[in-house]
């Protein structure tokens, strides 16, 4: 019975989400980009939310099979767009994953990977702050009333963008102070992928550290929103603003006085946390229609509809085959457009898509990167 009860509690603030995809005709199956790749009626956005019906309804019981599918998503929110309700469908499949992650019922993967963050306070299970700290050159240790927040992602595979992107930040006067405490993660990756306990002790102690700013940045838009829904909006941490690094350079391009354009054709492809999550679409467009001799190019799905590039969501974590499918089919767009740059502004986009997009010659770099060549 108490089983049950926790159930219902869980899942009871995505009542609605739950009941209207379960019961809609699947007009958004064709947006989601695992159902794509699995071509799994399952997979689809309402085959993973009508399990989620009948386990709330005790009519299933939620078993290791269940708990698969609800990690078959990568939190692009995609089929938001399509769906006439506007339903956003991780939410749910989020509350289902902390259940299966209590239960033991998550993937292997995943039940492994509290044991391996908690190590050292990030997905990667390495001493990141001791990277920030010698790339920081002393700003860690400055009292400054802006924060940069790299992240784990950026900080573990893309430390030498980030000294690209302190140069940018240098170039336009900012003022600021490196985050380099022990534990470089917004925290992100243990909610997603269902271990709301750790999740809850690492959220109490970066709160501790992120208040009193007037502007937190950060290059991963992930974290971004993650530190504006989680810690800001639920009046965790007292800050100005939070906001993404493309939109500071497009408040102060002028002040960069770039030697020259880039002549090579740059395709832009939108991170789902900065679009879809935060509605961030022209800033970094104003950036490439500025530093691109001849313009940019745009994928055929765009902004709203863009396509995903498998990273978020835990997805590489759970299901790492279906992520690297989904990678390869954004990469295989980028082939057909003639791009020879593909451009993103998320580290986790530039992660996923750089071993393809070397495979087929294109070069994948983060937005600040491109920018800070041209200083």
């Amino acid at each position: 019975m108490a089983v049950e009860q926790e159930i219902q509690k869980r899942l009871k603030p995505y009542e609605k989400e739950i009941e209207y995809c379960s019961y809609c005709p699947k007009l958004c199956r064709f947006a989601c980009p695992v159902a794509n790749f699995t071509c799994s009626e399952a997979s689809t956005p309402t085959g993973k939310m009508t399990i989620l019906k009948l386990v709330k309804d005790g009519v299933l019981e939620l078993d290791q099979d269940s708990a698969q599918l609800l990690y078959q998503c990568s939190g692009c929110i995609l089929s938001r767009t399509y769906c006439e309700h506007q339903i956003e469908v991780i939410g749910a499949f989020e509350a289902g994953r902390s259940l299966a992650v209590e239960r033991g019922l998550a993937p292997a993967r995943v039940m492994e990977f509290a044991g391996r963050w908690q190590k050292q306070g990030n997905p990667y299970g390495k001493d990141l702050a001791s990277t920030l700290k010698q790339i920081s050159n002393g700003r860690h240790l400055e009292n400054k009333k802006v924060l940069f927040f790299s992240g784990c992602t950026m900080t573990n595979y893309f430390p030498e963008t980030i000294k690209e992107i302190l140069k940018v930040l240098e170039r336009i006067s900012e003022e600021f102070q490196i985050f380099a405490e022990e534990k470089i993660c917004c925290g992100y990756p243990l909610y997603t992928t269902g271990h709301w306990k750790v999740f809850k002790e690492h959220q109490s102690w970066l709160a501790e550290r992120l208040g009193g700013y007037d502007l937190i940045i950060s290059p991963c838009p992930t974290c971004v929103w993650f530190l504006k829904s989680q810690y800001q909006e639920s009046g965790l941490i007292e800050v100005g603003a939070i906001k993404h690094i493309t939109e500071l350079v497009s408040e102060n391009f002028t002040q960069l006085s770039l030697k020259g354009k880039i002549k090579e054709r740059v395709l832009y492809h939108d991170p789902c946390h900065l679009g879809r999550y935060l509605g961030v679409y022209q800033a970094p467009r104003q950036i490439l229609q500025e530093i691109t001799e001849e313009g940019y190019l745009e994928f055929y799905e765009n902004q709203e509809q863009a396509n995903c590039c498998g990273g978020g969501g835990g997805l590489g974590l759970s299901h790492p085959e279906i992520a690297r499918g989904i990678a390869r089919a954004r990469i295989q767009e980028a082939v057909e457009l003639g791009a020879e740059i593909l451009a993103s502004a998320c580290p986790m986009c530039e992660r996923m898509l750089s071993r393809p997009g070397k495979e087929a010659g294109i070069k994948v770099k983060d937005l600040c990167e491109l920018v800070a060549e041209l200083i």
